[in-house]
């Protein structure tokens, strides 16, 4: 028997940065994503003599083996004879949301291969403690997930809307957002502040969609990533995922939007930079970036579907 599960990932416009409750999962504040098709994960579940999970055609470390593991018991108390295989077409743990494409995609996959049956909102509860962006992920599109738990997709058309992600470092983050997320709540003295804002544009930001406000909704994304960076250079020792390179793709950006250009750039946990922007400049921001000797991109359109099966046998 075997089960395959596809999911994406998704980058967050208003950011999730903070747990409130690490036992159930629920953040400080509220969080808005849009789910993009350029990042996939492929999951698949299959009987086995033994557990085994390869991650990336390799197999995996005791650590992160164990982390599936305990995340597979909130569907079944037998899982010694699974072998689970994850592979992700692009950089693991760079930044670029792979946990939140690879746990709903986990999170689907076990549903089905366990027949456990749940439904969404229990599923998302169980997705949450293997990474809470995943929860986003479960759905297409933009989706909300709140400080209470909640997580929905926002009925918003997105049209002509597109991304093109800028690889500055491909390669896994020096430290992970898990330990930069507990560093920065516990340290940044500005991270109360960092939560009231966000619960505050969250609204604005949804409205700013739904009306097709693409320069607003642009303006709340770079805000809410600048101020998590910026608590996390606050905090005690600073991290700093930002490299030169970043800011200066930021600045890229900034001249474009000066031109006329409708885009605009958002950051997560690592140095690469997320532009989001209408399919009809995707040419001329590569172009610009090309010029100034970047050339190392992803392209993806809105993923209309989120997380779920795609074969099983």
């Amino acid at each position: 028997m075997f089960v395959k599960a596809t999911s994406y990932a998704n980058f967050a416009l208003i950011k999730y940065w903070g747990k409130k409750d690490e036992v159930n999962i629920l953040p400080y504040n509220d969080s808005l994503s849009i789910t993009w098709d350029a990042f996939k994960t492929y999951t698949i579940l299959e009987t086995s003599s033994s557990f085994k999970f390869i991650l990336n055609n390799e197999e995996a470390s005791e650590k992160e083996t164990q982390k599936v593991k305990n995340f597979l018991k909130h569907f079944t108390d037998n899982i010694d004879n699974v072998r689970v295989m994850s592979q992700n077409n692009f950089p693991t743990a760079a930044g670029l949301a792979s946990s939140a494409s690879a746990f709903s995609a986990l999170a689907v996959a076990a549903n089905k291969f366990f027949n456990t049956n749940y439904d969404m909102k229990t599923l998302a509860q169980i997705t949450a403690k293997g990474s809470g962006s995943a929860v986003r992920s479960l759905y297409g599109g933009a989706v909300r997930w709140n400080r209470d738990g909640s997580v929905f997709p926002i009925d918003v058309s997105l049209n002509g809307y597109a991304l093109l992600v800028v690889i500055i470092e491909p390669y896994q983050k020096s430290i992970s957002s898990t330990q930069a997320m507990k560093h920065t709540v516990k340290t940044s003295p500005f991270y109360d502040a960092w939560v009231k804002k966000a619960n505050h544009d969250i609204d604005l930001l949804e409205h700013s969609l739904i009306n097709e406000n693409f320069n607003e909704v642009g303006k709340f994304a770079e805000q809410s990533s600048m101020a998590m960076h910026a608590n996390m250079l606050a905090s005690d020792p600073f991290i700093r995922y930002l490299k030169d390179d970043t800011f200066k793709v930021l600045e890229i950006v900034k001249k474009l939007k000066e031109d006329g250009i409708e885009c605009f750039f958002t950051m997560d946990a690592g140095a690469n930079v997320k532009i989001i922007t209408k399919s009809k400049h995707i040419n001329t921001i590569k172009e610009s970036l090309i010029n100034e000797g970047f050339n190392r991109f992803y392209t993806g359109n809105v993923a209309k579907k989120g997380a779920h099966i795609s074969d099983e046998g």
